[in-house]
């Protein structure tokens, strides 16, 4: 059968002063499916013998081949947040019609920014000022917390000691880490307005040359661990992974790609995945070899997920216990003395093994189920129980920047991690409701997705408006710098999932105008300074415009019940809070919690264990055969049906809180 092909792709683009280039294919997508004289169309379940219907709900996939200025195609796959972005728009589209939204004329372009210096510049390769240079140092430390971990500290604040009191006697290659150090803390410095640290930054940033990257260069001139990469040795890998850092910091997503694996692969040379190769070195480098080796398995989940690209690192090539740490204190005193940063760090690989499971079992083989949707939630839903105290999200309002930043990176990349796992759920809800709607009514037929699918759905929801809250809090805070791109995303990420759910209605929720208003503060902070935020921006409030002239016709939402909620899923007890979040019940006692707890997963009073052992299975091909604009008639009656409800309460996914308020 022929397969005709469109230009049906996604991307968050160059901005509008970028030269364009020329028009070229973008991508491709199979044309909407349709039913042929004598034919049945393709069945959306199958049955099985094992354990009661084997439901195939559809989950849909796209080849994204996205242009970026240099007018080469790269490649984005399923799990990025650009692919999630794409199926909104052909969504939307097709009940709704065009709207800047959808007709973006720069939705086939990905973002690489590109960096200019003035021409004849000269190099001095000097050092700033000590003052200058703490602070700047001070800022790469606090805004890396929980993510990465590249230097023995006590080793490093000796040796930028020696760098201004004997100059001479440096190695090239400490002055290349030492400059790409101060880049990173220029880029992420977020000071409190007024403080003498913030004027200096302010100054830096004001000069008409962009200072981090006269730091970049420098790194690259000074010792550039490029050249001669085969043979890197360890500080080479240290320098290749805060350049990716850099390059990410500064929207150059791809080149950071690229970064990264050489750092892995010199990695891999040196033996930093095996445990055994440890005894080789003394106990102080030790501890720095694995702490580097966490950070790149960290920032490997990290860009796999959010580019959609397989992942470098194989968790079965390493030592079992290389990524594992010491056991985080329950003490909450002696927590508070232990090194943050570190304990950020373990916490991080955790997700980060998580995230990797979810990749390699979900998006790369393209089908996700509800069975192996419940076995990765159990292995989430410890998680939380092994978390530091001091990294739990309710210390995050009387913390440091340090300690908040930390708390924030750490809680993210948890909840990113849930919402990779429900999202496939969430969309194929979405997509079979909008699809059910634009047949006509002759079509519709009761709703038959499982509840267990429906939790999966809402832990979805739950999860991106917990994003928000978190990342609004460190914006309130005052500690939120403007250009981490981790964050930029994770809020991109959650934001789409708020406002699609908003213009969908699958999912009660509390105060989703807040939520999104939220986000949407934090993103014009954000693009300021950030392009890729600027971008974002854009999409962000043109998806909120076509969702708030939506909004009206649905009425106010129709929450379930606090009483059937609990009964029916778990016992008071079971009820715990989550960040921002206001029980509409005051009788139930606040509980105090770990960020996200899961929980577990009961089965609701008068639900069979029968029906929740149906494994509804979705494959991701069929999600993207979205026809063209719908009728009007068929518009009209989306616009007017309501949110989706269901004749029970919908339960909170292993015990995740249910609904989130906005504070």
């Amino acid at each position: 059968m022929g397969v005709k092909s469109s230009l049906k792709t996604d991307a968050v683009d160059q901005d509008a002063s970028s030269k364009e280039s020329p028009a070229r294919p973008v991508g491709l997508s199979p044309p909407p499916l349709e039913d042929k004289p004598g034919e049945k169309a393709p069945s959306m379940s199958r049955t099985t013998t094992q354990s009661g219907t084997d439901e195939e709900a559809i989950m849909y996939t796209h080849t994204r081949m996205l242009q970026d200025p240099s007018g080469r195609l790269l490649y984005v796959g399923d799990s990025a947040t650009l692919s999630f972005l794409q199926l909104m728009r052909m969504i939307v589209e097709s009940v709704d019609g065009p709207s800047p939204f959808t007709t973006d004329p720069r939705r086939h372009r990905i973002l690489e920014n590109s960096l200019r210096l003035p021409q004849g510049l000269r190099y001095s390769h000097l050092l700033p000022d000590r003052k200058t240079a703490n602070i700047l140092v001070t800022s790469y430390l606090i805004n890396t917390q929980g993510l990465l971990e590249v230097f023995d500290r006590p080793a490093f604040y000796s040796t930028l000691e020696s760098s201004y009191s004997d100059p001479l006697s440096i190695d090239p290659s400490w002055l290349c880490l030492l400059n790409l150090v101060l880049a990173i803390g220029l880029v992420l410095a977020s000071f409190a307005p007024g403080t003498e640290e913030a004027e200096v930054i302010n100054k830096l940033r004001n000069d008409p040359i962009d200072r981090a990257e006269i730091f970049y260069l420098n790194a690259k001139k000074i010792s550039d661990p490029i050249s001669g990469f085969e043979e890197a040795g360890f500080w080479s890998i240290q320098a290749l992974l805060l350049m990716t850092v850099y390059m990410l910091a500064v929207s150059k997503r791809n080149a950071a790609f690229t970064l990264f694996g050489m750092a892995v692969r010199s990695a891999f040379a040196l033996g930093l995945h095996r445990e055994e190769t440890m005894v080789l070195y003394p106990l102080e480098e030790r501890d720095m070899r694995r702490n580097l080796w966490r950070s790149l398995f960290v920032f490997d989940r990290f860009l796999s997920a959010s580019m959609g690209r397989p992942m470098v690192i194989s968790e079965d090539d390493c030592s079992e216990d290389i990524l594992k740490g010491p056991e985080p204190s329950t003490n909450p005193v002696e927590d508070a003395y232990a090194d943050i940063s570190v304990m950020g760090l373990l916490a991080s690989v955790k997700s980060a093994q998580i995230i990797g499971d979810i990749l390699r079992r979900i998006y790369q083989k393209r089908k996700t189920s509800t069975r192996l949707a419940q076995e990765i939630a159990d292995a989430c839903k410890i998680l939380p129980t092994t978390l530091a105290p001091v990294l739990h999200w309710r210390q995050a309002a009387s913390s440091s920047p340090a300690q908040g930043i930390a708390i924030l990176h750490v809680n993210l990349l948890y909840y990113h991690a849930i919402i990779l796992l429900t999202r496939p759920f969430f969309l194929f809800v979405l997509h079979a409701e909008v699809n059910k709607i634009g047949k006509g009514p002759e079509h519709h037929r009761p709703r038959r997705t499982a509840r267990r699918m429906e939790r999966f759905v809402e832990a979805c929801v739950v999860s991106s408006t917990h994003s928000i809250t978190l990342i609004h809090d460190a914006y309130s805070g005052g500690y939120l710098p403007q250009r981490n791109p981790f964050v930029i995303y994770f809020l991109f990420a959650a934001a789409l999932i708020v406002l699609s759910n908003e213009f969908s209605g699958v999912c009660p929720s509390l105060n989703p105008r807040s939520c999104i208003d939220s986000a949407i503060t934090v993103m014009t902070y954000c693009a300021e300074s950030d392009p890729q935020a600027q971008r974002v921006l854009y999409i962000m409030t043109t998806f909120r415009d076509v969702v708030s002239s939506r909004r009206a016709p649905y009425g106010p939402r129709q929450l379930p019940s606090v009483d059937n909620l609990v009964n029916s899923v778990m016992p008071y007890s079971a009820i715990e809070d989550s960040p921002g979040m206001i029980l509409p019940d005051a009788s139930l006692a606040r509980k105090e919690s770990l960020p996200g707890d899961l929980g577990n997963l009961t089965t609701p009073t008068g639900i069979s264990e029968d029906s929740l052992a149906t494994d509804e299975a979705i494959d991701f091909d069929t999600l993207w055969n979205w026809p063209t604009h719908t009728s009007v008639s068929a518009a009209s009656a989306y616009h007017t049906s309501g949110p989706v409800t269901s004749n029970h309460s919908v339960p909170p996914l292993l015990g995740m809180p249910a609904k989130h308020d906005m504070r």
